[in-house]
């Protein structure tokens, strides 16, 4: 499991892997990624969780 994280991880660029993540389960997607370039790295798509604040940081998807 901790194979398949890193290799996917690295593979990508743009998400992690949260602490008791198995493959086929969803991955956070990066702050850094813009909203924009959401649709073109994960064409099946990504899940966004809103916050209390009202901001939706927090992504996820399982399109890897």
């Amino acid at each position: 499991r901790v194979i398949d994280s890193l290799q996917l991880t690295t593979r990508l660029k743009v998400v992690a892997t949260p602490a008791n993540w198995t493959p086929g389960t969803k991955v956070m997607i990066l702050p850094h990624v813009k909203d924009e370039d959401l649709s073109k790295l994960f064409p099946k798509g990504v899940e966004k969780i809103s916050m209390p604040s009202g901001i939706t940081y927090v992504r996820t998807t399982t399109d890897y």
